[in-house]
């Protein structure tokens, strides 16, 4: 599969997984020496949000830092703008197909490489929560970036 650019992740209120998923997506894209546009947005109108402190904490355990993340809302512009879009749970993927139909065919669910199974939302829950969906998430990137046939030096 050929990289499709950009890579538009979603999640809820973007302010835990698709902030995560966007900022590892770019973090391997750039230690495989790939150029790849990569953003993220929520399906809820929560604007200029910042991710909880256990949200930060957990994402600076894999060099990551969410401090500066500021939440969006998602446009219709921005699924025409995507190259692929990649969500958390089966019920995002139908909502925004609705949003726009007629890109369908590039929404998927980040877990599609491994089964489809949903990505849990950490929202709410201690670190060690965060801990395991972020793991899992990286995990999910790491199955699409070979999917893309790319590798990365991280892991």
């Amino acid at each position: 599969m050929m990289l499709p650019s950009p890579v538009l992740t979603i999640c809820a209120g973007n302010l835990c997984r698709s902030p995560f998923a966007e900022a590892y997506l770019r973090q391997q894209f750039e230690a495989a020496g790939v150029e790849a546009e990569v953003f993220s947005r929520g399906l809820l109108t929560l604007p200029n949000r910042r991710p909880p402190k256990e949200a930060q904490n957990v994402a600076s355990e894999f060099d990551i830092d969410l401090a500066s993340h500021v939440s969006q809302p998602l446009l219709g512009t921005d699924l025409d703008r995507a190259g692929i879009v990649l969500v958390m749970d089966t019920g995002q993927r139908q909502h925004v197909s609705k949003i726009r139909p007629a890109c369908i065919g590039k929404i998927f669910l980040l877990s599609q490489p491994s089964g489809g199974k949903p990505v849990a939302d950490p929202m709410g829950r201690d670190e060690e929560t965060f801990r395991q969906v972020y793991t899992r998430i990286a995990a999910e990137v790491d199955a699409w970036m070979q999917r893309f046939g790319i590798r990365s030096t991280v892991s």
